[in-house]
């Protein structure tokens, strides 16, 4: 009998193996076929406007602690990422499969929910992204939805209260809903929220009657839905909440994404350039004017997904550096409106500068920063 599992096993392995180069084409209807074999895997998918990727590393990283785990890799959150990771589980291995669900088009988070059929969906946030595509909230709210559709029978949505439009949300009937936030009423709710630099982000999360202390490595108070909605998902995939918050205290923040870096000079930079949305952009001025620091730099490149002209938006830019910062640089082809705002809310002449490119702003810096100086890069 045992050797027969052990043949068994080894013609399963072989056979998959054999299904892998069909992959590169067609890769979409490979990955079909794939997902019904994983029938013993658990497949969570993610979406939001913000926070999929940073959700999506942090609970693999809690899951991989626990069991086998496969999860969409360097924020490839389309067509690719998604099939890719269908083709690194396997059947007879994989425990649990996180997949973080983007939005391209209208009907894609759709079209990926169809293929995922998730036992776990959550939402993170809606906020207006991808003009061109979803001309406003509503538009937005109804495709981040879409996700919940495909929920296996029994399944679970995880759905972050604090957002109006996530909240209204409602998946397949005989789903049940997990609600995150900062309410007393909320399933899985945070308590005494701290994060100022160089007090890294920590909260206490309360959940099932339980609370626990999560210390984290990142930085910003926005982080903390994120962060529920993970804990939410791991409760639910049957880790204790102890071992949750051991995971997540390991975790370093994404490359660029309020990731805190020492410099040569000894002064603390906040990189933020991945992603230049406004709400990205509010989120990142919040921590700089939160930081304790001698004094306080801003580099600052344009805003993204806005439609705003050139000159209005980096006025505005201009004038809220010049009430937060102590220096203020601009760099890119708008610099000059950022400049001029800037000046126009106040700030010396000395203290800001508009460059073409970085060279002239590294230059301009270099001089200055020491040791007791937090630099924020967006």
């Amino acid at each position: 009998m045992r050797h027969t599992r052990r043949t068994v096993k080894h013609s399963l392995r072989k056979g998959w193996n054999a299904l892998q180069p069909a992959l590169r084409w067609p890769r979409w209807w490979t990955a079909v076929v794939l997902r019904k074999l994983l029938f013993r895997t658990r497949f969570v998918a993610i979406t939001g406007s913000n926070g999929k990727t940073t959700a999506t590393r942090y609970l693999a990283a809690i899951l991989s602690d626990e069991a086998p785990t496969q999860w969409t890799r360097l924020n490839r959150n389309s067509e690719g990422g998604i099939t890719e990771t269908i083709a690194f589980c396997r059947p007879w291995k994989t425990r649990f499969a996180v997949f973080e669900v983007g939005f391209g088009v209208v009907g894609s988070i759709d079209r990926f929910a169809r293929l995922i059929r998730p036992h776990v969906a959550a939402v993170l946030s809606v906020f207006l992204e991808h003009r061109a595509e979803a001309k406003d909230l509503e538009t937005m709210a109804r495709e981040k939805a879409s996700l919940l559709k495909h929920l296996q029978a029994g399944g679970v949505a995880v759905l972050n209260a604090d957002d109006p439009r996530v909240a209204e949300m409602k998946p397949p009937p005989g789903c049940r809903v997990i609600r995150t936030g900062s309410a007393p009423e909320h399933d899985v709710r945070c308590e005494n929220v701290v994060s100022a630099w160089p007090d890294l982000l920590r909260f206490t999360v309360v959940a099932g009657g339980q609370r626990q202390e999560i210390r984290t490595r990142l930085l910003g108070e926005h982080w903390v839905g994120t962060l529920l909605a993970v804990i939410a998902i791991a409760r639910e995939l049957g880790v204790p909440l102890d071992r949750i918050a051991d995971s997540i205290a390991r975790v370093p923040p994404y490359p660029g994404r309020m990731q805190t870096v020492r410099l040569p000079s000894g002064a603390i930079a906040i990189r933020d350039e991945f992603k230049g949305s406004l709400h990205t952009v509010d989120a990142a001025f919040d921590v700089l004017r939160a930081a304790e620091a001698r004094r306080r730099f801003i580099v600052f490149g344009d805003v993204a997904e806005t439609k705003a002209k050139p000159r209005k938006r980096m006025a505005r830019i201009g004038r809220e550096a010049a009430a937060m910062a102590d220096f203020a640089v601009f760099v890119g082809d708008n610099a000059a409106h950022g400049e001029r705002g800037a000046l126009n809310g106040g700030m010396a002449p000395e203290r800001v500068r508009a460059f073409q490119d970085f060279e002239g702003a590294v230059d301009f810096l270099r001089p200055l920063l020491d040791e007791r100086d937090v630099i924020l890069f967006k």
